[in-house]
């Protein structure tokens, strides 16, 4: 089922063309990321594709009664809003659409009316709405409001307003969920249970982000968005790349071919040029041979399109340090009455690259924050110490630490006095921006601003807190190849799987007040520790049994109703035994825990047992 079409769309922003002519068609099921650097539209198209702006030319498509759903950057809700009335806004819709399945059932014998129940009930089904209460416990569990949900929205962070709205558009029933990078503001578990969300949801999909790791999962095809223009590549990002690489060489060698070959003719037109007036027979073969070469110019491969201008990052350093760069000894740390860590000993070696991992509220800032001496242990006994030369050069994720008055220019011209402008173009900013105040800028820009800082400052040691936030693909791909070259020592928080396994060779993992020490990148500490499951689904508030049977017989259609509601609690109990089952066999698991897991899962199967029999006497219907 098509969701939307968008043709020729131009758009403007200024004296800019910022989209010119771009297509689009969208279907249920598609996978779609959208990529491009910061700047090129992508935001601008999905606000065109959602209603939310309109085209100076072209126009967007879509059939009555399908709805797109756009995650805002900058989410708002009523002050009166609660967590649960946020979430369960999108029920409505799918209210709606049983409410109308409902009506149209009466009249099944009727094709026409049967074709647009058949085409309903497809749409009904694949949004979810089987999975609505199923879905709601999910999203609750896995973006962690479970237990939250009458708080007011009014007491929510920034980061957690964010996943609330990513939530809602989870939720939204939503023919295509438009999804303006979801991953900011999640955890490595989060985003692992968002895949597995995303990969069970029937409706489009159209994900920008910066996590590569992210985009490879959940999408199947890219559409690159650069100068305006729009193509469409089949495979993920991964599969992308690949295939522009090759284009990109394929195109190189055939307009080299091209040129040659025109340097050969234009030699041949020039020496028959100076025969020409010899004789007839010279002219007709000059006309000839001028003739050809005006069709050969025609046919001319177009020009190879330079590189979009990037940033040409570096982090150069005196001296790599001493051997000991840091040491740490009787580390705790403590918030609201819970341990965040509790570490006897710490040695970071010259040349390590060693990635911080953990849920969200873990303790990784605190751990760094710590080790930097911006706070101090809870342990009376807790030391840190610096080897001597060592010059440590700190990334912050809220970027604190500039003057929001000042310019780009002012701030820069401290550092560096004249050469400022030529650094900050050799960061892409253009000359116009240079004046920009700090607190006006973007979070990309922003983002830009603390690494030309950071590479300004020789640090042998680089403390680096969520760097890839606020960045595009090819900025974050300019900030990664920067570091394989930086030949200090790194200390690195993030999310992005894919980044941090480039990079990393030592594993910090920080959960539930345990401190884990992994020689190795976190992929494979964290497929060794089978953390990167879906986090089990939430139990329902009571055991699900089958339904009293009501008086009349029901139709077919709502036996297939019971039946697919009955699978999906079905699934969702299995989920949980397999979460349980996974938790017996964790180590340091005391007998008190043993004895809850086999109560839980003695509770589970005796619910099983009740609904595999209701959906055996439904199978046979």
């Amino acid at each position: 089922m098509r969701v939307v079409f968008a043709e020729d769309l131009e758009y403007s922003l200024g004296a800019r063309d910022l989209l010119e002519g771009v297509s689009l068609e969208l279907y249920h099921g598609d996978r779609l990321a959208l990529v491009g650097a910061n700047g090129s539209g992508k935001t601008t198209l999905l606000r065109l594709l959602s209603g939310e702006l309109e085209p100076v030319r072209g126009r967007v498509y879509k059939p009555e009664g399908i709805y797109l759903e756009l995650l805002e950057q900058d989410p708002r809700f009523d002050p009166e809003d609660t967590v649960e009335s946020v979430l369960k806004r999108g029920f409505v819709r799918l209210e709606r659409l049983e409410v109308e399945l409902e009506r149209l059932e009466a009249n099944l014998a009727d094709p026409e009316v049967y074709h647009r129940w058949e085409e309903l009930h497809e749409r009904f089904e694949a949004l979810g709405g089987y999975k609505r209460r199923s879905n709601y416990e999910s999203v609750l569990k896995g973006l962690r409001f479970e237990g939250r949900e009458g708080e007011r929205v009014a007491v929510l962070s920034g980061g957690e307003a964010r996943r609330l709205a990513l939530g809602a558009l989870l939720l939204s029933g939503a023919d295509a969920l438009l999804l303006d990078e979801p991953t900011n503001h999640l955890d490595l578990e989060m985003v692992d249970w968002l895949v597995g969300f995303l990969e069970s949801y029937g409706g489009a999909t159209i994900t920008i982000s910066h996590d590569r790791n992210f985009l490879d999962r959940v999408t199947r095809r890219v559409a690159w968005l650069r100068r305006g223009k729009l193509r469409l590549y089949e495979g993920n990002y991964s599969a992308f790349r690949a295939q522009r690489a090759a284009q990109e060489e394929q195109e190189a060698r055939e307009y080299a071919n091209w040129l040659k070959e025109k340097q050969r003719r234009e030699g041949i037109l020039e020496q028959a040029r100076r025969w020409a007036p010899s004789s007839a027979k010279h002219a007709r073969r000059m006309h000839s041979l001028e003739a050809r070469m005006e069709q050969f110019l025609q046919e001319a491969p177009p020009e190879l399109e330079g590189p979009d201008a990037a940033v040409r990052m570096h982090f150069p350093i005196e001296s790599p340090g001493p051997e000991r760069v840091l040491e740490a000894t009787h580390l705790r740390k403590g918030f609201a009455g819970r341990k965040l860590f509790d570490i006897e000993k710490l040695l970071v070696s010259r040349g390590e690259r060693i990635a911080v991992i953990g849920p969200n509220g873990a303790g990784k800032s605190t751990l760094v924050k710590v080790l930097l001496g911006q706070l101090p242990s809870d342990d009376p006994a807790g030391r840190i110490r610096t080897g001597p030369g060592v010059r440590v050069g700190y990334y912050d994720q809220k970027l604190s630490g500039f003057d929001p008055e000042l310019t780009l220019f002012e701030t820069l011209y401290r550092m560096l006095g004249e050469k400022a402008h030529a650094a900050l173009g050799a960061w892409m900013f253009p000359y116009e921006a240079q004046f920009k105040q700090v607190g006006n800028l973007s979070g990309g820009e922003r983002a830009r601003l603390a690494l030309l800082s950071l590479s300004l400052q020789q640090a042998n040691l680089l403390v680096l807190d969520e760097p890839t936030n606020h960045l595009d693909l090819q900025t974050v791909e300019a900030l990664e190849q920067a570091l394989l070259a930086y030949e200090g020592t790194l200390l690195l928080i993030s999310h992005d799987l894919f980044f941090l396994d480039r990079l990393a060779t030592r594993t910090w993992h920080l959960r539930g007040g345990q401190f884990d020490d992994y020689p190795a990148p976190p992929g494979e500490y964290l497929e060794r520790r089978k953390v990167m499951v879906l986090p089990e689904l939430a139990r329902p508030a009571e055991p699900p049994a089958p339904k009293p049977q009501p008086r009349r017989e029901k139709s077919r259609w709502h036996l297939e109703r019971e039946r697919e509601r009955l699978e999906a609690t079905i699934t969702e109990l299995e989920a949980q035994l397999r979460a349980l089952h996974a938790e017996a066999n964790q180590t340091g698991l005391s007998p008190q825990d043993y004895a809850r897991i086999a109560a839980q899962e003695a509770e589970i199967h005796q619910q099983l047992e009740a609904l595999y029999a209701r959906w055996g006497e439904l199978a046979d219907v």
